[in-house]
């Protein structure tokens, strides 16, 4: 699977998420390996103005598997709060283009949950997924502004709100 075939699934299932913290979702990045000069990535913007990526790496060997946290995450950790949310939201979509999703952890680096989420492709290939943030114009909140948010129901049917729409047959 190419990185961009990932990413626009991704893209798709974090737009379909309708999250009301996130005001907008857009893809940057020329490389279309990992690991190059502009990693192809997810841009998701947030109310505060703060940015959270998920960028295609280079997977390393020694990534590890961590679970998904119990309890939420402070939004100062927004690149940990977009790899638990990818993940939710997987599990959720659960696309056909990939057969699985973990969360990960290297030895080398320094995060509070995760470094990245891996995701196995149905023709086998991994899609590795690291996340960082960018600070915007204000502070973030202590707590979680939308704590009763719900993944909603279009994320199931996330494939069918965009896939292309059918041309009628000619006669």
């Amino acid at each position: 699977m190419q990185v961009s075939q990932a990413l626009d699934v991704m893209t798709a299932i974090l737009r379909a998420a309708e999250h009301p913290d996130i005001v907008s979702v857009s893809r940057y990045g020329a490389d279309t390996q990992p690991g190059g000069q502009t990693p192809a990535g997810i841009k998701v913007k947030h109310q505060s103005g703060t940015a959270a990526m998920l960028w295609a790496g280079v997977p390393p060997r020694d990534a590890t598997p961590v679970p998904l946290p119990t309890g939420p995450l402070p939004p100062m950790q927004r690149a940990a709060r977009i790899l638990v949310l990818a993940q939710q939201l997987l599990d959720v979509a659960r696309p056909e283009v990939f057969t699985s999703w973990e969360l990960c952890q290297q030895p080398s680096v320094e995060v509070p949950v995760a470094a990245a989420i891996r995701i196995t492709a149905s023709d086998r290939s991994v899609i590795y997924l690291r996340a960082t943030a960018a600070s915007g114009g204000t502070s973030e909140p202590e707590t979680d502004p939308y704590p009763d948010y719900q993944i909603p129901q279009g994320v199931q049917s996330w494939h069918r709100l965009n896939a292309p729409h059918a041309e009628p047959a000619s006669v």
